[in-house]
């Protein structure tokens, strides 16, 4: 865990020194969101999903960015009739990366196009499954305020994607909206306290 925490600092203080002019750095500690995933096969489900730290760098002349977050949860529901969990559907994911280009230059929003890829699924029951990936694809749109922390950039406040989803060979059509997790937990903090 060590090594881990001192390789993230490490990224966080070579991508301030030697890249400050041609990339710009963004970082928050994670996401929380909610999903549907739609396909006319009645397979429909409802996605919760929690990332943990995630490191977006950004190419200012282009405004192409990736993004990379080293685990991924991801809590799958059945949509129809009754709400319960989906054979192997609480999974975790360790490689999970999304490669976006922001189409307006306006440093608090992103809108543009996206593709994404979820791969090395450790489901809790089976364990790893190499042939399990999610692909997704489409538009997405974020709202990330100029905030600062520790001296570096926090990432997406606010985030939604909508588009087409492959999970494993099933074609999707799927929408979501996540926001940053301490957010999330503040305001759930909040709500219990009133």
């Amino acid at each position: 865990m060590k090594r881990i925490i001192a390789g993230i600092f490490f990224v966080m203080i070579l991508s301030n020194a030697g890249a400050e002019n041609t990339f710009d750095f963004y970082w928050n500690f994670g996401n929380i969101g909610l999903g549907l995933n739609y396909s006319s096969e009645n397979d429909d489900n409802i996605e919760l999903t929690v990332s943990a730290i995630n490191l977006a760098f950004e190419h200012k002349d282009t405004n192409i960015g990736i993004e990379i977050n080293p685990v991924k949860y991801r809590h799958l529901f059945k949509f129809r009739n009754e709400p319960e969990t989906e054979v192997n559907g609480e999974k975790f994911s360790f490689i999970n990366i999304n490669i976006y280009w922001d189409l307006i230059e306006n440093y608090s929003i992103l809108l543009g196009p996206f593709a994404s890829i979820n791969y090395l699924f450790i489901n809790t029951l089976k364990g790893i499954n190499m042939n399990e990936y999610t692909f997704s694809g489409g538009l997405r749109f974020a709202y990330r305020p100029k905030l600062s922390f520790f001296g570096y950039n926090t990432s997406q406040v606010l985030n939604t994607e909508i588009g087409y989803r492959n999970i494993t060979g099933k074609s999707k059509f799927y929408f979501s909206i996540n926001v940053d997790l301490i957010l999330a937990l503040m305001g759930i903090a909040y709500s219990t306290v009133k």
